[in-house]
Protein backbone atom coordinates (compact mmCIF):
# COMPACT_ATOMS: atom_id res chain seq x y z
CA UNK A 1 0.00 0.00 0.00
CA UNK A 2 1.37 3.25 -0.82
CA UNK A 3 1.34 6.07 1.88
CA UNK A 4 2.81 8.95 1.09
CA UNK A 5 2.59 12.48 2.92
CA UNK A 6 4.14 14.74 0.71
CA UNK A 7 1.33 16.56 -1.80
CA UNK A 8 2.56 17.90 -5.09
CA UNK A 9 3.91 21.35 -5.10
CA UNK A 10 1.24 24.15 -6.38
CA UNK A 11 2.66 26.67 -8.22
CA UNK A 12 1.39 30.41 -8.14
CA UNK A 13 -2.60 30.31 -8.69
CA UNK A 14 -4.45 31.65 -11.55
CA UNK A 15 -5.59 35.54 -11.05
CA UNK A 16 -8.50 35.61 -11.95
CA UNK A 17 -9.19 38.86 -13.77
CA UNK A 18 -12.23 40.20 -15.47
CA UNK A 19 -15.13 38.28 -16.94
CA UNK A 20 -14.84 35.35 -19.11
CA UNK A 21 -16.65 35.70 -22.27
CA UNK A 22 -19.97 34.02 -22.09
CA UNK A 23 -19.76 34.25 -18.76
CA UNK A 24 -23.34 35.94 -18.16
CA UNK A 25 -25.08 33.35 -20.32
CA UNK A 26 -25.85 30.64 -17.24
CA UNK A 27 -28.07 30.87 -14.88
CA UNK A 28 -25.99 31.67 -11.64
CA UNK A 29 -23.85 33.99 -12.45
CA UNK A 30 -24.92 37.10 -10.79
CA UNK A 31 -24.26 35.17 -7.22
CA UNK A 32 -20.14 34.60 -8.73
CA UNK A 33 -20.16 38.39 -10.62
CA UNK A 34 -20.66 39.70 -6.86
CA UNK A 35 -17.51 38.08 -5.79
CA UNK A 36 -14.56 40.04 -6.24
CA UNK A 37 -11.70 38.76 -7.90
CA UNK A 38 -9.64 38.66 -4.90
CA UNK A 39 -11.91 36.86 -2.65
CA UNK A 40 -12.25 34.47 -4.94
CA UNK A 41 -8.46 34.29 -4.95
CA UNK A 42 -8.14 33.80 -1.33
CA UNK A 43 -11.16 31.70 -0.81
CA UNK A 44 -9.06 29.26 -3.89
CA UNK A 45 -5.70 29.54 -1.57
CA UNK A 46 -7.78 28.87 1.41
CA UNK A 47 -8.78 25.65 -0.07
CA UNK A 48 -5.30 24.12 -1.52
CA UNK A 49 -4.25 24.55 2.32
CA UNK A 50 -6.49 22.06 3.37
CA UNK A 51 -5.01 18.23 3.70
CA UNK A 52 -2.74 17.03 1.33
CA UNK A 53 -4.39 13.58 0.79
CA UNK A 54 -7.80 14.98 0.23
CA UNK A 55 -8.70 16.22 -3.30
CA UNK A 56 -9.68 19.26 -2.89
CA UNK A 57 -6.53 20.75 -2.01
CA UNK A 58 -5.36 20.06 -5.40
CA UNK A 59 -5.76 22.30 -8.42
CA UNK A 60 -6.18 19.72 -10.70
CA UNK A 61 -9.66 18.50 -8.52
CA UNK A 62 -12.43 20.36 -10.62
CA UNK A 63 -15.36 18.68 -8.28
CA UNK A 64 -18.44 17.33 -10.51
CA UNK A 65 -17.84 18.92 -14.11
CA UNK A 66 -19.34 17.31 -16.42
CA UNK A 67 -17.56 14.62 -19.24
CA UNK A 68 -17.90 16.99 -21.93
CA UNK A 69 -16.70 20.04 -20.28
CA UNK A 70 -13.53 17.97 -18.70
CA UNK A 71 -12.86 16.82 -22.55
CA UNK A 72 -12.28 20.36 -23.58
CA UNK A 73 -10.08 20.95 -21.13
CA UNK A 74 -7.47 18.35 -21.79
CA UNK A 75 -6.03 19.48 -24.84
CA UNK A 76 -2.76 18.34 -25.20
CA UNK A 77 -1.03 14.49 -24.85
CA UNK A 78 -0.02 14.37 -21.09
CA UNK A 79 -2.82 16.60 -19.83
CA UNK A 80 -4.78 15.36 -16.59
CA UNK A 81 -7.47 16.37 -14.30
CA UNK A 82 -9.59 14.62 -11.76
CA UNK A 83 -13.59 14.95 -12.00
CA UNK A 84 -16.51 13.46 -9.55
CA UNK A 85 -18.30 10.66 -11.41
CA UNK A 86 -21.57 11.38 -12.50
CA UNK A 87 -22.68 7.78 -13.32
CA UNK A 88 -21.19 6.68 -9.80
CA UNK A 89 -21.79 9.08 -6.74
CA UNK A 90 -18.88 9.02 -4.30
CA UNK A 91 -16.40 7.82 -6.97
CA UNK A 92 -13.81 9.75 -9.00
CA UNK A 93 -12.59 9.91 -12.41
CA UNK A 94 -9.39 10.57 -14.10
CA UNK A 95 -9.92 12.57 -17.38
CA UNK A 96 -6.62 12.74 -19.44
CA UNK A 97 -5.70 13.78 -23.23
CA UNK A 98 -3.74 10.93 -25.07
CA UNK A 99 -2.78 10.57 -28.94
CA UNK A 100 -4.83 13.34 -29.76
CA UNK A 101 -7.80 11.96 -27.74
CA UNK A 102 -9.75 12.32 -24.54
CA UNK A 103 -9.68 9.30 -22.11
CA UNK A 104 -11.78 8.51 -19.39
CA UNK A 105 -10.44 6.32 -16.43
CA UNK A 106 -12.71 5.37 -13.56
CA UNK A 107 -10.62 5.36 -10.01
CA UNK A 108 -11.79 2.42 -8.00
CA UNK A 109 -12.64 2.64 -4.71
CA UNK A 110 -12.46 -0.74 -2.65
CA UNK A 111 -12.53 -0.96 1.39
CA UNK A 112 -9.91 -4.00 2.54
CA UNK A 113 -10.60 -5.39 5.69
CA UNK A 114 -7.24 -5.92 7.72
CA UNK A 115 -9.34 -7.68 10.36
CA UNK A 116 -12.36 -7.63 12.19
CA UNK A 117 -12.16 -4.05 13.92
CA UNK A 118 -9.92 -2.51 11.50
CA UNK A 119 -10.65 -1.65 7.97
CA UNK A 120 -9.22 0.98 5.51
CA UNK A 121 -9.96 2.71 1.56
CA UNK A 122 -7.51 2.73 -1.06
CA UNK A 123 -7.81 3.75 -4.70
CA UNK A 124 -6.49 1.94 -7.63
CA UNK A 125 -6.10 2.32 -11.49
CA UNK A 126 -5.03 -1.13 -12.28
CA UNK A 127 -2.79 -3.13 -10.01
CA UNK A 128 -1.45 -0.40 -7.57
CA UNK A 129 -3.06 0.38 -4.24
CA UNK A 130 -2.94 4.04 -2.83
CA UNK A 131 -4.17 5.39 0.31
CA UNK A 132 -5.83 8.72 -1.36
CA UNK A 133 -6.39 10.31 -4.79
CA UNK A 134 -3.25 12.25 -4.36
CA UNK A 135 -1.11 9.83 -3.71
CA UNK A 136 -2.35 7.92 -6.81
CA UNK A 137 -1.56 11.28 -8.84
CA UNK A 138 1.84 11.65 -7.26
CA UNK A 139 2.88 8.10 -8.50
CA UNK A 140 1.58 8.09 -11.98
CA UNK A 141 2.95 11.63 -12.93
CA UNK A 142 6.30 11.35 -10.56
CA UNK A 143 7.23 7.60 -12.51
CA UNK A 144 5.45 8.46 -15.55
CA UNK A 145 4.09 5.38 -15.63
CA UNK A 146 1.28 4.86 -17.90
CA UNK A 147 -1.98 4.65 -15.99
CA UNK A 148 -3.28 2.09 -18.33
CA UNK A 149 -1.41 -0.31 -19.90
CA UNK A 150 -4.00 -1.34 -22.45
CA UNK A 151 -4.17 2.24 -23.79
CA UNK A 152 -0.78 3.54 -22.44
CA UNK A 153 -1.63 6.79 -21.32
CA UNK A 154 0.80 8.74 -19.64
CA UNK A 155 0.05 11.76 -17.16
CA UNK A 156 2.53 14.74 -16.63
CA UNK A 157 0.29 18.25 -16.76
CA UNK A 158 -2.49 19.47 -14.71
CA UNK A 159 -5.08 21.16 -15.52
CA UNK A 160 -6.08 23.38 -12.80
CA UNK A 161 -9.20 24.98 -11.95
CA UNK A 162 -9.34 29.12 -11.62
CA UNK A 163 -12.12 29.11 -9.33
CA UNK A 164 -12.72 27.67 -5.66
CA UNK A 165 -15.02 24.68 -6.04
CA UNK A 166 -17.70 26.53 -4.27
CA UNK A 167 -18.29 28.72 -7.44
CA UNK A 168 -17.45 25.57 -9.88
CA UNK A 169 -20.44 24.02 -7.56
CA UNK A 170 -22.61 26.95 -8.00
CA UNK A 171 -21.63 27.81 -11.66
CA UNK A 172 -22.10 24.76 -13.52
CA UNK A 173 -24.41 22.61 -10.77
CA UNK A 174 -27.39 21.47 -12.65
CA UNK A 175 -30.71 20.76 -12.15
CA UNK A 176 -31.66 17.57 -11.22
CA UNK A 177 -33.32 16.40 -14.08
CA UNK A 178 -30.61 17.57 -16.12
CA UNK A 179 -27.80 16.15 -13.74
CA UNK A 180 -29.71 13.06 -14.57
CA UNK A 181 -29.42 13.22 -17.78
CA UNK A 182 -25.63 13.88 -18.07
CA UNK A 183 -25.44 10.83 -15.56
CA UNK A 184 -27.25 8.89 -18.50
CA UNK A 185 -24.82 10.05 -21.27
CA UNK A 186 -21.94 9.40 -19.09
CA UNK A 187 -22.81 6.28 -18.57
CA UNK A 188 -23.35 5.69 -22.07
CA UNK A 189 -20.18 6.92 -22.98
CA UNK A 190 -18.37 4.69 -20.75
CA UNK A 191 -19.58 1.62 -22.62
CA UNK A 192 -18.55 3.13 -26.21
CA UNK A 193 -15.37 5.34 -25.43
CA UNK A 194 -14.12 4.93 -22.10
CA UNK A 195 -11.93 2.47 -20.02
CA UNK A 196 -13.24 1.08 -16.48
CA UNK A 197 -9.94 -0.45 -15.96
CA UNK A 198 -9.65 -2.62 -13.15
CA UNK A 199 -7.39 -5.48 -12.24
CA UNK A 200 -9.16 -8.39 -12.20
CA UNK A 201 -7.40 -9.71 -8.81
CA UNK A 202 -9.00 -10.54 -5.82
CA UNK A 203 -5.67 -10.39 -3.72
CA UNK A 204 -3.84 -7.38 -2.20
CA UNK A 205 -1.02 -6.59 -4.93
CA UNK A 206 -0.12 -3.09 -3.50
CA UNK A 207 3.23 -1.27 -3.20
CA UNK A 208 5.82 0.14 -1.22
CA UNK A 209 5.83 4.10 -0.93
CA UNK A 210 7.61 5.78 -3.86
CA UNK A 211 9.25 9.29 -3.57
CA UNK A 212 7.12 12.26 -4.27
CA UNK A 213 6.98 14.17 -6.91
CA UNK A 214 7.03 17.73 -7.74
CA UNK A 215 4.42 18.52 -10.68
CA UNK A 216 4.02 22.07 -12.00
CA UNK A 217 0.79 23.50 -12.11
CA UNK A 218 -0.29 25.46 -15.32
CA UNK A 219 0.03 29.40 -15.77
CA UNK A 220 -2.40 32.21 -17.25
CA UNK A 221 -1.40 31.15 -20.81
CA UNK A 222 -4.13 28.78 -20.49
CA UNK A 223 -6.87 31.50 -19.93
CA UNK A 224 -8.55 29.51 -22.83
CA UNK A 225 -9.46 26.87 -19.71
CA UNK A 226 -12.38 29.46 -18.15
CA UNK A 227 -14.24 29.93 -21.93
CA UNK A 228 -14.04 26.09 -22.37
CA UNK A 229 -16.07 25.26 -19.75
CA UNK A 230 -18.72 27.88 -20.72
CA UNK A 231 -18.91 26.45 -24.43
CA UNK A 232 -19.52 22.97 -23.01
CA UNK A 233 -21.95 23.76 -20.60
CA UNK A 234 -23.98 26.24 -22.93
CA UNK A 235 -23.76 23.09 -25.57
CA UNK A 236 -25.39 20.84 -22.56
CA UNK A 237 -27.76 23.48 -21.38
CA UNK A 238 -28.98 23.66 -24.75
CA UNK A 239 -30.23 20.44 -25.53
CA UNK A 240 -33.29 20.13 -27.40
CA UNK A 241 -36.48 18.51 -25.68
CA UNK A 242 -36.29 16.09 -29.05
CA UNK A 243 -32.71 15.12 -27.88
CA UNK A 244 -34.01 14.85 -24.13
CA UNK A 245 -36.96 12.59 -25.61
CA UNK A 246 -34.32 10.01 -27.40
CA UNK A 247 -32.60 9.41 -24.46
CA UNK A 248 -35.69 8.43 -22.31
CA UNK A 249 -36.44 6.03 -25.28
CA UNK A 250 -32.72 5.16 -25.38
CA UNK A 251 -32.97 4.04 -21.82
CA UNK A 252 -36.32 2.48 -22.22
CA UNK A 253 -34.94 0.41 -25.00
CA UNK A 254 -31.67 -0.33 -22.95
CA UNK A 255 -33.98 -1.64 -19.85
CA UNK A 256 -36.02 -3.97 -22.02
CA UNK A 257 -32.80 -5.15 -24.45
CA UNK A 258 -32.06 -8.39 -22.73
CA UNK A 259 -32.70 -11.18 -25.51
CA UNK A 260 -32.24 -14.47 -25.30
CA UNK A 261 -29.26 -16.28 -25.85
CA UNK A 262 -28.67 -18.31 -29.17
CA UNK A 263 -27.88 -21.50 -28.90
CA UNK A 264 -25.53 -22.43 -31.60
CA UNK A 265 -25.76 -25.55 -33.88
CA UNK A 266 -23.14 -24.83 -36.56
CA UNK A 267 -19.10 -24.62 -36.42
CA UNK A 268 -17.28 -21.61 -36.78
CA UNK A 269 -15.34 -23.12 -39.12
CA UNK A 270 -16.03 -23.27 -42.92
CA UNK A 271 -13.07 -24.83 -45.18
CA UNK A 272 -14.93 -24.70 -48.00
CA UNK A 273 -15.59 -20.60 -47.96
CA UNK A 274 -12.86 -19.59 -46.09
CA UNK A 275 -10.78 -17.34 -47.82
CA UNK A 276 -7.00 -17.60 -48.36
CA UNK A 277 -3.92 -16.23 -48.96
CA UNK A 278 -1.71 -18.93 -49.14
CA UNK A 279 -4.34 -22.34 -50.59
CA UNK A 280 -5.48 -22.54 -54.18
CA UNK A 281 -9.67 -22.61 -54.42
CA UNK A 282 -9.14 -26.21 -54.91
CA UNK A 283 -6.42 -28.30 -52.70
CA UNK A 284 -4.58 -31.48 -52.35
CA UNK A 285 -4.15 -33.36 -48.81
CA UNK A 286 -0.35 -32.05 -47.74
CA UNK A 287 -0.34 -30.06 -50.94
CA UNK A 288 3.60 -30.14 -51.07
CA UNK A 289 3.80 -25.49 -52.12
CA UNK A 290 1.53 -24.68 -49.57
CA UNK A 291 3.79 -26.90 -47.27
CA UNK A 292 6.94 -25.25 -48.61
CA UNK A 293 5.58 -22.27 -48.35
CA UNK A 294 4.38 -22.53 -44.40
CA UNK A 295 7.67 -23.68 -43.66
CA UNK A 296 9.32 -20.63 -45.09
CA UNK A 297 7.30 -18.63 -43.33
CA UNK A 298 7.64 -20.06 -39.74
CA UNK A 299 11.57 -20.08 -40.11
CA UNK A 300 10.91 -16.43 -40.81
CA UNK A 301 9.83 -15.34 -38.07
CA UNK A 302 11.08 -16.41 -33.84
CA UNK A 303 9.91 -18.54 -31.17
CA UNK A 304 8.24 -15.17 -30.11
CA UNK A 305 6.38 -14.01 -32.70
CA UNK A 306 5.28 -17.30 -33.35
CA UNK A 307 4.01 -17.61 -29.75
CA UNK A 308 2.12 -14.40 -30.19
CA UNK A 309 0.43 -15.49 -33.44
CA UNK A 310 -0.73 -18.42 -32.09
CA UNK A 311 -2.38 -16.23 -28.91
CA UNK A 312 -3.79 -13.49 -31.60
CA UNK A 313 -5.25 -17.15 -33.44
CA UNK A 314 -6.57 -18.40 -29.99
CA UNK A 315 -8.07 -15.62 -28.77
CA UNK A 316 -10.40 -15.03 -31.57
CA UNK A 317 -11.51 -18.75 -31.68
CA UNK A 318 -11.93 -19.06 -27.78
CA UNK A 319 -13.39 -15.34 -28.27
CA UNK A 320 -11.19 -14.19 -25.93
CA UNK A 321 -10.50 -10.75 -28.53
CA UNK A 322 -12.57 -9.17 -30.84
CA UNK A 323 -16.15 -9.99 -29.47
CA UNK A 324 -18.50 -7.21 -31.36
CA UNK A 325 -21.32 -6.05 -29.44
CA UNK A 326 -23.91 -8.33 -30.92
CA UNK A 327 -21.89 -11.46 -30.63
CA UNK A 328 -21.55 -10.74 -26.78
CA UNK A 329 -25.60 -10.50 -27.52
CA UNK A 330 -26.01 -13.86 -29.07
CA UNK A 331 -23.90 -15.09 -26.50
CA UNK A 332 -25.79 -13.57 -23.79
CA UNK A 333 -22.22 -13.59 -21.84
CA UNK A 334 -19.28 -11.46 -22.84
CA UNK A 335 -16.42 -13.85 -23.43
CA UNK A 336 -15.91 -17.59 -24.52
CA UNK A 337 -14.58 -18.72 -21.48
CA UNK A 338 -17.78 -17.94 -19.72
CA UNK A 339 -20.12 -19.22 -22.81
CA UNK A 340 -18.14 -22.87 -22.55
CA UNK A 341 -19.03 -23.63 -18.95
CA UNK A 342 -22.67 -22.72 -20.16
CA UNK A 343 -25.14 -25.24 -21.95
CA UNK A 344 -25.78 -23.49 -25.14
CA UNK A 345 -21.86 -23.00 -25.39
CA UNK A 346 -21.59 -26.65 -26.69
CA UNK A 347 -20.88 -25.79 -30.24
CA UNK A 348 -17.59 -23.07 -28.81
CA UNK A 349 -16.50 -26.49 -26.64
CA UNK A 350 -16.84 -28.43 -30.09
CA UNK A 351 -14.68 -26.26 -32.05
CA UNK A 352 -12.31 -25.70 -29.70
CA UNK A 353 -11.54 -29.47 -29.30
CA UNK A 354 -11.55 -29.66 -33.09
CA UNK A 355 -8.76 -26.44 -33.13
CA UNK A 356 -6.68 -28.14 -30.51
CA UNK A 357 -6.48 -32.03 -32.18
CA UNK A 358 -6.15 -30.19 -35.71
CA UNK A 359 -3.04 -27.93 -33.69
CA UNK A 360 -1.55 -30.88 -32.22
CA UNK A 361 -1.60 -32.82 -36.03
CA UNK A 362 -0.19 -29.91 -37.56
CA UNK A 363 2.95 -29.83 -35.50
CA UNK A 364 3.86 -33.36 -36.03
CA UNK A 365 3.83 -32.57 -39.46
CA UNK A 366 5.90 -29.89 -39.24
CA UNK A 367 8.17 -32.11 -37.46
CA UNK A 368 7.67 -35.32 -39.74
CA UNK A 369 7.59 -33.35 -43.34
CA UNK A 370 11.48 -32.44 -42.78
CA UNK A 371 12.72 -35.44 -44.97
CA UNK A 372 16.33 -34.40 -45.16
CA UNK A 373 18.79 -34.54 -42.42
CA UNK A 374 18.30 -35.41 -38.86
CA UNK A 375 19.97 -32.17 -38.10
CA UNK A 376 17.08 -30.66 -40.02
CA UNK A 377 14.58 -32.37 -37.83
CA UNK A 378 16.36 -31.69 -34.73
CA UNK A 379 16.34 -27.76 -35.57
CA UNK A 380 12.50 -28.32 -36.26
CA UNK A 381 12.12 -29.94 -32.94
CA UNK A 382 14.10 -27.09 -31.39
CA UNK A 383 12.11 -24.52 -32.48
CA UNK A 384 8.53 -25.96 -31.53
CA UNK A 385 10.18 -26.37 -27.76
CA UNK A 386 11.83 -22.87 -27.22
CA UNK A 387 7.79 -21.60 -28.72
CA UNK A 388 6.16 -24.00 -26.35
CA UNK A 389 8.74 -22.39 -23.47
CA UNK A 390 7.43 -18.91 -24.76
CA UNK A 391 3.43 -19.93 -24.59
CA UNK A 392 4.08 -20.98 -20.92
CA UNK A 393 6.07 -18.59 -19.61
CA UNK A 394 5.70 -15.21 -21.31
CA UNK A 395 2.45 -15.43 -23.37
CA UNK A 396 0.48 -17.43 -21.15
CA UNK A 397 -1.27 -19.41 -23.83
CA UNK A 398 -1.90 -22.66 -22.29
CA UNK A 399 -4.47 -23.75 -25.00
CA UNK A 400 -1.92 -23.80 -27.55
CA UNK A 401 0.97 -24.73 -25.00
CA UNK A 402 -1.00 -28.42 -24.46
CA UNK A 403 -1.71 -28.18 -28.10
CA UNK A 404 2.04 -28.53 -28.92
CA UNK A 405 3.02 -30.71 -25.91
CA UNK A 406 0.39 -33.20 -26.98
CA UNK A 407 2.31 -33.41 -30.91
CA UNK A 408 5.50 -34.05 -28.94
CA UNK A 409 4.29 -36.76 -26.66
CA UNK A 410 2.43 -38.66 -29.91
CA UNK A 411 4.00 -42.16 -30.85
CA UNK A 412 4.96 -41.28 -34.27
CA UNK A 413 6.78 -38.06 -32.81
CA UNK A 414 8.48 -39.46 -29.03
CA UNK A 415 9.65 -42.74 -31.41
CA UNK A 416 12.46 -41.15 -33.40
CA UNK A 417 15.12 -41.81 -31.09
CA UNK A 418 17.76 -40.18 -33.72
CA UNK A 419 16.15 -37.03 -33.99
CA UNK A 420 15.88 -36.55 -30.32
CA UNK A 421 19.70 -37.66 -29.72
CA UNK A 422 20.47 -35.19 -32.42
CA UNK A 423 18.28 -32.44 -30.45
CA UNK A 424 20.27 -33.20 -27.42
CA UNK A 425 23.61 -32.82 -28.20
CA UNK A 426 23.20 -30.15 -30.94
CA UNK A 427 20.35 -28.22 -28.38
CA UNK A 428 21.24 -29.44 -24.81
CA UNK A 429 20.29 -26.57 -23.13
CA UNK A 430 16.57 -26.90 -25.06
CA UNK A 431 16.88 -30.63 -24.48
CA UNK A 432 16.72 -30.08 -20.47
CA UNK A 433 14.23 -27.58 -20.79
CA UNK A 434 12.07 -30.06 -22.32
CA UNK A 435 12.52 -33.30 -19.47
CA UNK A 436 12.70 -30.79 -17.07
CA UNK A 437 10.39 -28.06 -17.00
CA UNK A 438 8.12 -28.93 -19.64
CA UNK A 439 6.91 -32.47 -18.99
CA UNK A 440 6.39 -32.28 -15.39
CA UNK A 441 4.45 -29.04 -15.84
CA UNK A 442 2.76 -30.61 -18.60
CA UNK A 443 1.49 -33.51 -16.11
CA UNK A 444 1.12 -31.27 -13.64
CA UNK A 445 -1.81 -29.32 -15.82
CA UNK A 446 -3.70 -32.09 -16.25
CA UNK A 447 -3.64 -33.85 -12.87
CA UNK A 448 -4.84 -29.85 -11.85
CA UNK A 449 -2.00 -29.34 -9.34
CA UNK A 450 0.27 -27.18 -11.62
CA UNK A 451 1.32 -23.61 -10.34
CA UNK A 452 -0.63 -20.68 -12.68
CA UNK A 453 2.07 -19.04 -14.63
CA UNK A 454 2.42 -15.79 -14.10
CA UNK A 455 0.41 -14.83 -17.02
CA UNK A 456 -1.97 -16.27 -18.33
CA UNK A 457 -4.14 -15.30 -21.11
CA UNK A 458 -5.65 -18.47 -22.87
CA UNK A 459 -6.48 -20.91 -19.52
CA UNK A 460 -6.01 -24.73 -19.88
CA UNK A 461 -9.61 -25.49 -21.55
CA UNK A 462 -9.32 -29.40 -22.53
CA UNK A 463 -9.99 -31.05 -19.24
CA UNK A 464 -13.45 -29.20 -18.95
CA UNK A 465 -14.01 -29.49 -22.56
CA UNK A 466 -13.86 -32.91 -22.67
CA UNK A 467 -15.69 -33.38 -19.40
CA UNK A 468 -18.66 -31.64 -20.60
CA UNK A 469 -18.51 -33.29 -24.64
CA UNK A 470 -16.89 -36.48 -23.82
CA UNK A 471 -20.20 -38.70 -25.30
CA UNK A 472 -20.61 -36.58 -28.23
CA UNK A 473 -17.03 -36.32 -29.46
CA UNK A 474 -14.66 -40.06 -30.30
CA UNK A 475 -12.73 -40.91 -28.11
CA UNK A 476 -8.41 -40.57 -28.13
CA UNK A 477 -8.27 -43.27 -25.43
CA UNK A 478 -9.08 -43.10 -21.26
CA UNK A 479 -8.20 -39.51 -19.63
CA UNK A 480 -6.33 -39.33 -16.66
CA UNK A 481 -9.80 -39.07 -14.25
CA UNK A 482 -10.77 -42.33 -16.02
CA UNK A 483 -7.14 -44.48 -15.10
CA UNK A 484 -5.56 -42.59 -11.62
CA UNK A 485 -6.12 -43.72 -8.68
CA UNK A 486 -7.18 -40.09 -7.73
CA UNK A 487 -9.00 -39.99 -10.72
CA UNK A 488 -11.82 -38.32 -8.82
CA UNK A 489 -9.87 -35.51 -7.38
CA UNK A 490 -8.45 -34.43 -10.52
CA UNK A 491 -11.75 -34.43 -12.41
CA UNK A 492 -12.86 -32.27 -9.66
CA UNK A 493 -9.94 -30.00 -9.73
CA UNK A 494 -10.65 -29.00 -12.94
CA UNK A 495 -14.47 -28.36 -12.66
CA UNK A 496 -13.52 -26.10 -10.38
CA UNK A 497 -10.43 -24.81 -11.80
CA UNK A 498 -13.46 -24.00 -14.94
CA UNK A 499 -15.37 -22.01 -12.14
CA UNK A 500 -12.26 -19.61 -12.16
CA UNK A 501 -12.25 -19.85 -15.90
CA UNK A 502 -15.61 -18.15 -16.40
CA UNK A 503 -15.18 -15.59 -13.16
CA UNK A 504 -11.35 -14.27 -14.51
CA UNK A 505 -12.60 -14.08 -17.83
CA UNK A 506 -11.63 -9.96 -18.14
CA UNK A 507 -8.44 -10.67 -16.80
CA UNK A 508 -7.96 -13.10 -19.33
CA UNK A 509 -8.93 -10.65 -21.78
CA UNK A 510 -7.29 -7.48 -20.34
CA UNK A 511 -3.96 -9.63 -20.72
CA UNK A 512 -4.30 -10.82 -23.79
CA UNK A 513 -4.51 -7.07 -24.94
CA UNK A 514 -1.30 -6.27 -23.25
CA UNK A 515 0.67 -8.98 -24.60
CA UNK A 516 -0.66 -7.99 -27.87
CA UNK A 517 -0.29 -4.30 -27.52
CA UNK A 518 1.55 -3.03 -30.65
CA UNK A 519 2.16 -6.36 -32.00
CA UNK A 520 3.25 -6.22 -35.59
CA UNK A 521 1.03 -9.52 -37.02
CA UNK A 522 1.92 -10.82 -40.16
CA UNK A 523 -1.43 -11.93 -41.62
CA UNK A 524 0.03 -14.88 -43.76
CA UNK A 525 1.58 -16.50 -40.90
CA UNK A 526 -1.56 -16.01 -38.76
CA UNK A 527 -3.49 -17.58 -41.31
CA UNK A 528 -1.44 -20.71 -41.15
CA UNK A 529 -2.23 -20.74 -37.12
CA UNK A 530 -5.97 -20.93 -38.50
CA UNK A 531 -7.84 -23.45 -37.87
CA UNK A 532 -9.71 -23.13 -41.51
CA UNK A 533 -6.20 -22.93 -43.11
CA UNK A 534 -5.35 -26.15 -41.45
CA UNK A 535 -8.46 -28.21 -41.97
CA UNK A 536 -7.84 -27.76 -45.72
CA UNK A 537 -4.39 -28.28 -45.69
CA UNK A 538 -4.57 -31.55 -44.02
CA UNK A 539 -7.74 -32.75 -45.47
CA UNK A 540 -7.48 -31.01 -48.97
CA UNK A 541 -10.75 -28.79 -50.03
CA UNK A 542 -12.75 -31.99 -49.99
CA UNK A 543 -11.76 -34.16 -47.55
CA UNK A 544 -11.99 -31.15 -44.81
CA UNK A 545 -15.79 -31.88 -44.45
CA UNK A 546 -15.72 -35.14 -43.85
CA UNK A 547 -16.99 -36.80 -40.66
CA UNK A 548 -14.24 -36.02 -38.01
CA UNK A 549 -14.07 -39.43 -36.78
CA UNK A 550 -12.83 -41.04 -40.39
CA UNK A 551 -10.44 -38.14 -40.94
CA UNK A 552 -8.50 -38.45 -37.50
CA UNK A 553 -8.21 -42.26 -37.95
CA UNK A 554 -6.54 -41.79 -41.76
CA UNK A 555 -4.45 -38.39 -40.63
CA UNK A 556 -2.99 -40.88 -37.87
CA UNK A 557 -2.22 -44.01 -40.22
CA UNK A 558 -0.70 -40.82 -42.22
CA UNK A 559 1.27 -39.86 -39.18
CA UNK A 560 2.39 -43.60 -38.69
CA UNK A 561 3.93 -44.35 -42.38
CA UNK A 562 5.85 -40.80 -41.97
CA UNK A 563 7.49 -41.86 -39.13
CA UNK A 564 8.29 -45.00 -40.38
CA UNK A 565 9.80 -43.44 -43.27
CA UNK A 566 11.89 -40.98 -41.45
CA UNK A 567 13.31 -44.32 -38.94
CA UNK A 568 12.73 -47.06 -40.04
CA UNK A 569 11.51 -49.98 -37.37
CA UNK A 570 14.21 -52.29 -36.35
CA UNK A 571 12.96 -55.61 -37.23
CA UNK A 572 12.39 -56.78 -33.87
CA UNK A 573 10.69 -53.67 -32.67
CA UNK A 574 6.85 -53.88 -31.85
CA UNK A 575 4.31 -52.02 -34.32
CA UNK A 576 2.91 -48.66 -33.14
Amino acid sequence: MRSESAGLVVAPLWSVTGEPEGWGTFSRDQFILDCPSEKLHRELEEELKMDCEEPRSHAWYHGAIPRQVAENLVQRDGDFLIRDSLSSPGCYVLTSQWRNAAQHFKINKKVVMLNEAYTRVEYRLEREGFDSVPALIRYYVGNRKPVSQVVGAIIFQPINRALPLRCLEEKYGLSNNHRDRLMAQERRSQKRLSLNITNGHTHDNTRGAHDSTQCRDNGVGRGSQLSSYHHAIAALENTSEEEEEEEDKWREKEKSSFQRPVVETESAFRPAEFGSRLLPPENKPLEMVVLKRSKELLLSHNHHSIARHLLMADCQVARILGVTPELKCRMGVSSGLELVTLPHGRQLRLDLMERHHTMAIGVAVDILGCTGSVEERASTLNRIILVALELKDTVGDLFAFTALMKALDLPQISRLEETWTTLRRNYTQTAISYEKTLKPFYKNLYEGTASSPPVVCVPLLLPLLTLMERPSVTPEGAELWETSDQGCDIMLRHLEAARDVAHSAPSYTANAQKILQEFQCDDELLEVFKTDFQLRLLWGSRGASVNQSDRYSKFNLILTALSRKLEPLPKTQTLI
